[in-house]
């Protein structure tokens, strides 16, 4: 193996705010594998929650929107469809949209009883033409990896196709939770898992940015060709008074808060997530 040290000493640095992957990471097909092997394990809270708390995430959703069998959800980011089959199951008309090949192939080849989309949420128009719901949902903290526009798109995407007195229901870290300490690092040698089916070398470091309530774990993975590639997980937090402004000018209002989406009560001092309902105003 040949390896560029300077290469990995010029990447191994912190990014500006949001930067994104430097390879392909939702379209790679080994990295697709891995996650859905992560969300179809139904004892990890990994790229999906474990089942268990996804049955009751799903049944507090239905009975805190009073949802009844021929409405109407939008489950955006849905992976391979475990809360849409559960919502499906409940009499629901479900909606799930996904960037993931590998997670809507899978969705597409396990249930008849929904439909699917794959799209990038956060793009212009990525909503249009599915139908008009009566709720729409995005969980396990995926709004906090979003920077500002792409933020405001998808609210507005998803504010365009929630009826009058609808409500969209999400879930994102708070300024509670937890994260190595900024310049963190750690190495790990491996024959071949999550990120390559071969050996390869994991360098990871852990970068905070208190300006944007914001933390980056990056990820640069050394193959045995010696090819350096670097992958970013953001994570943004939020109280529901910093919501709440970017909620009102997407023409959503925050109508609940809850401490996670099994309807546990929100105290600002101690919860690491929030749970909200917003309503369409």
């Amino acid at each position: 193996m040949n390896v560029d040290l300077g290469q990995i000493g010029r990447i191994d640095t912190r990014p500006p705010l949001f930067a994104p992957h430097g390879a392909p990471f939702w379209d790679d097909p080994w990295i697709g594998q891995s996650m859905l092997a992560a969300h179809l394990d139904p004892e990890r809270d990994s790229a999906s929650r474990r089942h268990a708390t996804i049955d009751r995430e799903v049944a507090w959703i239905v009975e805190r929107l009073s949802l009844k069998p021929g409405d109407a959800i939008l489950d955006v980011g849905c992976g391979p469809g475990l809360y849409c089959e559960r919502l499906a199951q409940r009499g629901l008309h479900v909606v799930g949209v996904d960037l993931s090949p590998v997670a809507i192939d899978y969705a597409q080849r396990h249930t008849t009883a929904v439909t699917y989309r794959r799209a990038d949420y956060c793009s212009p128009g990525a909503l249009d033409g599915l139908g008009s719901f009566a709720a729409a949902i995005l969980i396990y903290l995926d709004v906090g990896v979003l920077s500002d526009e792409p933020r405001a798109r998808m609210l507005a995407n998803v504010r365009r196709v929630i009826k009058p007195g609808g409500a969209f229901i999400f879930d994102v870290t708070t300024p509670r939770r937890t994260w190595p300490a900024d310049g963190a690092r750690t190495w790990s040698a491996s024959d071949g898992g999550f990120w390559r089916p071969g050996p390869h070398l994991e360098l990871t470091r852990h970068f905070d940015y208190p300006e944007a309530d914001a933390h980056l774990r990056q990820t640069i993975i050394l193959d045995q060709r010696g090819t350096a590639s670097v992958y970013r997980i953001w994570d943004r937090a939020y109280t529901p008074a910093t919501l709440a402004p970017i909620l009102a000018a997407a023409g959503l209002a925050l109508e609940s808060v809850r401490g996670d989406l099994v309807g546990t009560a929100f105290d600002e001092s101690s919860s690491t997530t929030v749970g909200i309902v917003a309503q369409v105003t």
